[in-house]
């Protein structure tokens, strides 16, 4: 599984189902890869088997940013978006708003009038794929790249060679059916009990908050999604989750002891557990600005994800949920920051308020709908 092989079927298998299945990108699809120093290989394994699905394809590599959510450097805004855009939001003192994510929502627009005004659609990308160590996905940037110039947008963060053999494998047409069923329970739920084992006991305002399927299929101008795909996710009401959740897990390994966050008025008040990581979400929440933020609610639905120390894949897992702090300004949430950390419980059991109803859709990590 983690033999990393240019000439492996499978992962030629994987790639062509990437811009066909995945992307549906024709010939005449302008395709720019980003990938940091970190995933760079990958960029170029991308760049290189793209060339029969493209006529026109671009790799640019960039400095990691160092931190999911953090904005990509200068360099990916110029080759995005190019030169004239940059340095008129840079004349307008608008581009470090960006990068401290200072931005205010007139400043927003004023940025979407400049762009309009300073690059053509013809010379941007139709679709994008971010493959690197630190995650694009919660940026203006991408959100810029998506919701308003309706590029399609794969974001890959901290992938690895063995998800080819993996979450990439899934049966695409199921990971959709799962994820559309489970985004608009969402949809229509105001609350959400999530409940495990190891003590997660939390609940979650959802009232009038929209549902989201990450399905692997970003085929529809504007559309944009993880790769590997496969999960349901919200952003909860600003300063309504209240309880604890507990999990086995950081982002890239497994803790030595379970950590319980603590939950009040919808922020993270204590960390309690392993030492290392523990202090890591104390110190974060302390001195980063919103990082204490309870920003979404996600629930797995890829059945060939397995590998639960790398969250890309992690929180893919069918049978887990998951709970992330932080940025959600990108889906549907209000709150802006310079982080996004997913947190995986494994085994929950998941139970919505829908109308006068209590639905549980998930028990022991068995999907039940």
């Amino acid at each position: 599984m983690g033999i990393w092989d240019w000439h492996d079927e499978k992962v030629k298998k994987a790639i062509k189902n990437l811009f066909i299945k995945n992307l549906c990108t024709s010939k005449e699809d302008k395709v720019l890869i980003l990938s940091d120093t970190y995933k760079e290989r990958i960029g170029e394994l991308f760049f290189f088997l793209g060339t029969n699905f493209s006529n026109y394809i671009l790799h640019l590599t960039y400095p990691p940013t160092g931190r999911h959510g953090l904005e990509p450097p200068e360099v990916v805004w110029r080759g995005t978006f190019g030169s004239e855009f940059v340095e008129e939001l840079k004349s307008k003192g608008l581009f470090k708003k960006i990068q401290r994510k200072e931005l205010t929502q007139s400043d927003e627009e004023e940025i979407k009038e400049i762009l309009l005004e300073t690059t053509s659609p013809l010379d941007l990308p139709s679709v994008v794929v971010a493959v690197n160590q630190h995650s694009l996905s919660h940026t203006l940037f991408r959100k810029l790249c998506t919701n308003f110039l309706s590029m399609r947008f794969a974001s890959m963060p901290l992938f690895e060679p063995f998800m080819f053999y993996t979450s990439m494998q899934a049966d695409w047409n199921l990971v959709e059916k799962r994820s559309k069923v489970l985004a608009s329970l969402l949809t229509d739920a105001t609350e959400a009990h999530i409940t495990c084992s190891l003590g997660t006991d939390i609940r979650l305002s959802l009232k009038e908050r929209e549902g989201l399927a990450d399905t692997g299929k970003l085929c529809t101008s504007g559309d944009f999604g993880n790769l590997p795909a496969g999960e349901a996710f919200i952003a909860p009401v600003e300063e309504t989750a209240e309880g604890v959740f507990v999990t086995k897990y950081a982002p890239t390994r497994k803790l030595d002891e379970p950590v319980k966050i603590f939950v009040e008025n919808g922020k993270v008040v204590e960390a309690k557990g392993e030492k290392e990581f523990s202090k890591f979400l104390t110190d974060l929440i302390h001195h980063e600005k919103n990082a204490d933020n309870i920003a979404e609610f996600g629930i797995g639905t890829n059945e060939k994800a397995q590998k639960f120390d790398n969250i890309l894949e992690a929180e893919k897992i069918l049978g887990t949920c998951h709970i992330a702090i932080g940025d959600n300004s990108a889906f549907g949430g209000k709150t802006r920051a310079n982080v996004h950390i997913d947190l995986l419980i494994d085994k929950p059991t998941i139970k919505l308020k829908i109308g006068e109803k209590e639905v549980e859709i998930m028990r022991e990590g068995k999907l039940l709908v």
